[in-house]
């Protein structure tokens, strides 16, 4: 059983949970209510955040019950896609990584095809239930596109130029993305029309000028991830080279040749250096000094170690 667990990468699966409820929690609450805060400064009004008027429904759309299916379906998919990208993998991993070999040894073949079949399709399901309960039919597809893709992935898409690649970064990409195509619609939907905001004095105020950036914090997010995937899996391509030739994948490594693997790789680096200067120089929120300190630090600097690490390993 624990071995199984091991093929799920539950340490993958909590990282992707928790960005989940950073989204919904830390951003688009947090922005709605930085919102609220600049409304009280904008008015020049005397009156506290706890003394606002404020429409019952204003916050995250989706309830919490939802929202829990929603990052259950997320979590479940990729779970599914873990166990089966190991299942047809086992071959190169007995070159990569010998001793850490699972299916085939102490996992079934067919225990581990079972536990993928059991995993994305509970995924698949409880992503049903969130669109028939939201109405949001056409979100459907997210699961679905996620399900085929990481089984192409593992069977056919991880042996490609790029094409391996590009798909784990998109994926990843859907993590953040996927809350807010369910959030941020319907926050447009139910308030853009109508006053969310009544001030103890008279006046009401609508709050729809804030919902557009929500995109770019939430596009941001995705762009980060879809690069900082882009780095990862090229770093794991050059580590893995060895297998993966023996196995006739047709990694950047091992057409291009390492050094172009570095540099583009060096080149993804920049990439995401330069989305984080963009999302600080776009949003208010980020132009404080702490937000600029922590970027630095504790962000752009991790990124210049791995680079270095990146030209100096090759």
């Amino acid at each position: 059983m624990l071995d199984f667990l091991r093929l799920t990468r539950p340490l993958n699966l909590l990282i992707m949970a928790i960005t989940m409820v950073l989204i919904r929690y830390g951003l688009i609450v947090g922005h709605l209510e930085r919102g609220l805060k600049q409304l009280l400064h904008e008015t020049g009004t005397s009156a506290t955040r706890d003394e606002l008027i404020i429409d019952p429904g204003f916050g995250p759309q989706l309830p919490l019950h939802l929202f829990i299916l929603l990052l259950l379906s997320t979590v479940l998919i990729a779970a599914g896609g873990n166990v089966i990208n190991d299942y047809f993998d086992t071959r190169i991993d007995r070159i990569n990584k010998p001793g850490q070999v699972i299916v085939g040894r102490t996992v079934k073949r067919r225990v581990a095809m079972m536990g993928h079949l059991v995993l994305s399709g509970s995924g698949f399901l409880c992503g049903a239930v969130v669109a028939w309960r939201t109405g949001a039919w056409h979100l459907l597809v997210v699961p679905a596109f996620a399900i085929a893709a990481l089984w192409t992935y593992s069977t056919t898409f991880k042996r490609q130029l790029i094409i391996g690649n590009t798909t784990v970064a998109l994926l990843t990409a859907l993590v953040p993305l996927t809350v807010g195509l369910y959030e941020i619609p319907a926050l447009q939907a139910n308030f853009a029309a109508h006053a969310i905001v009544a001030l103890p004095g008279g006046g009401q105020y609508q709050m729809d000028a804030y919902f557009p950036e929500l995109w770019y914090w939430i596009l941001g997010f995705a762009a980060f991830a879809f690069l900082s995937s882009l780095v990862r899996e090229l770093q794991k391509d050059m580590a893995d080279i060895k297998g993966d030739e023996a196995n006739g994948c047709r990694t950047v490594p091992i057409v291009w040749g390492m050094r172009w693997a570095r540099a583009l790789t060096l080149t993804y680096i920049g990439a995401l250096i330069l989305v984080l200067l963009a999302l600080h120089m776009a949003i208010p929120s980020l132009r404080g000094d702490l937000p600029f300190w922590y970027i630095q630090l504790g962000i752009i600097v991790p990124l210049l170690l791995s680079a270095g690490f990146t030209y100096n390993a090759v």
